[in-house]
């Protein structure tokens, strides 16, 4: 396995991305409020602007923590690397 460290830039990057994300669930919630009062009934406008806070929340937070260790590689066990089918001489019948 190689040995693999992110660069000092993608690690700040990274972390700003994340937290650029996080800010801007302040406007997204200001929004939705807004949305939400206007209407008795959920609208498609209201549900997208939801999913897109969910989105930013999420993935705001793990960008935040983890950084670049999401694409760290990792040990995988034997049987679950891809093995090529064994070969049969031709014209044998399995």
């Amino acid at each position: 396995m190689s040995h693999w460290h992110p660069h000092p830039a993608a690690r700040i990057g990274l972390r700003l991305l994340g937290l650029g994300l996080i800010a801007s669930l302040g406007p997204q919630g200001r929004l939705l409020h807004q949305l939400v009062d206007r209407s008795v009934g959920v609208t498609l406008a209201q549900l997208a602007v939801a999913a897109t806070a969910f989105l930013s929340a999420s993935l705001g937070v793990t960008l935040l923590l983890l950084g670049p260790d999401l694409w760290k590689p990792v040990r995988v066990a034997p049987r679950w690397t891809r093995r090529d089918p064994p070969t049969r001489a031709p014209g044998k019948r399995a």
